[in-house]
């Protein structure tokens, strides 16, 4: 039985099963490619271009803050009085939004880097 949903909450649940099917592709793309390639080169890359690393942890970050207010709207709203404020606003939805937003960016950060063609551009900020 398929129950009854509003327009945004019906939106929130394709976004979740798109998201997490884009988490599942990139994730399994970036992994037979790192199998195949020279660990030492990948780390001189990634050591060189400090901006993917940059990218990743902001992106990262984002993430776990996403997911920790999206734990404590959860916890705020069983137990305190504004859990209307929460749950009206859709608060909850949209803290995991950004978290699956900006988890998929982090992995397509990785999933550029592992498949950019030219390894002799070791210096480049893209």
């Amino acid at each position: 039985m398929i129950p009854d949903l509003k327009f945004f909450e019906a939106f929130v649940e394709l976004f979740n099963i798109n998201a997490s099917l884009i988490i599942i592709i990139l994730c399994a793309h970036v992994l037979l490619k790192t199998s195949k390639q020279d660990r030492g080169l990948l780390k001189a890359r990634l050591f060189l271009n400090s901006n993917v690393l940059q990218q990743m942890w902001i992106s990262i970050s984002i993430a776990g803050a996403a997911f920790g207010l999206n734990s404590l709207l959860k916890l705020v709203g069983v137990y305190l009085t504004i859990k209307d404020i929460i749950y009206n606003y859709y608060l909850v939805e949209f803290s995991q939004m950004i978290f699956l937003i900006s988890f998929i960016y982090a992995v397509f950060i990785w999933y550029q880097f592992i498949n950019k063609t030219n390894p002799n551009d070791l210096s480049s900020g893209e």
